[in-house]
């Protein structure tokens, strides 16, 4: 049964110029500016619609080379969409939906983060874990891994906190729970830091994610892990605050993701 691509939407209305592009993404003179069109209407600025997951069978063929056309920007591209499954559907839509599309992208994604040495930084890396954990279902951390801030909230106070990973001192200051866009920033100061966690001291699925960093070669995303997965103190109440309990993960994704994760691997 043909798909009817204009009865569904991108990010700029009808999908029925998508089979154009599938299509153009094969043509070597073409492709570089098919691909860009393709990732921001199915893909655009973190957001995903309705086209964007009936396009995970045609990024599957395309990634395991069964179509032409770029096989890792199809396996990036389809990663990202799932990892914003929740924007439109509850979670396991891609499962029940696409359950041959989703084993074939789960495993090509394995062999990406078992490849080693892994080309790419850890900020690629991470990328490609929260596809993992897309691709198996995982919530939360599907789209919580990357060194950026983590909203939390003290579990004993209520005080808003942020957990900033992105500098090379991990740590936790205070935050506007009120602000419609972050307005401390990284111009609060840190007012405590975040003690890593020891690997043998790590939960199951983090536990599983740092040896898979460790096995890749990456030991910056190893370490990275054992902050996130750290501790950090609220000093109204003086009482430790698990950085991954009460967790409200940013749904906010980088306007390079498409750059890091199709980095390197082609």
């Amino acid at each position: 049964m043909t798909l009817d691509w204009s009865r569904l939407k991108h990010a700029y209305g009808s999908a029925s110029d998508l089979p154009r592009l599938f299509d153009e993404i094969g043509d070597p003179e073409l492709a570089d500016e098919a691909w860009e069109e393709l990732w921001a209407s199915l893909y655009h600025q973190g957001s995903v619609y309705t086209a964007s997951f009936a396009a995970l069978p045609v990024l599957t063929d395309i990634a395991t080379g069964r179509k032409s056309g770029g096989r890792w920007p199809a396996l990036g591209l389809a990663g990202r969409i799932v990892v914003e499954e929740q924007q439109l559907h509850e979670p396991g839509y891609v499962q029940t939906c696409y359950p041959a599309a989703i084993n074939e992208l789960h495993q090509l994604t394995q062999n990406v983060v078992m490849t080693r040495p892994f080309e790419g930084d850890v900020d690629d890396f991470l990328y490609w874990l929260e596809h993992l954990l897309a691709f198996e279902g995982v919530p939360v951390w599907r789209h919580s891994l990357r060194r950026e801030e983590h909203p939390v909230v003290c579990p004993s106070c209520a005080l808003s906190l942020e957990i900033d990973l992105s500098y090379k001192g991990p740590g936790t200051r205070r935050r506007d729970p009120n602000a419609r866009i972050r307005v401390v920033g990284r111009e609060g100061p840190i007012v405590t830091g975040v003690r890593p966690a020891a690997p043998v001291d790590l939960p199951p699925l983090a536990s599983r994610l740092h040896g898979v960093a460790v096995r890749a070669g990456q030991p910056a995303t190893a370490e990275h892990l054992t902050h996130l997965f750290g501790s950090t103190t609220c000093q109204t109440v003086l009482q430790t605050s698990r950085c991954r309990t009460r967790s409200q993960p940013s749904r906010h994704s980088s306007p390079g993701a498409r750059k890091r994760i199709t980095r390197g691997l082609s």
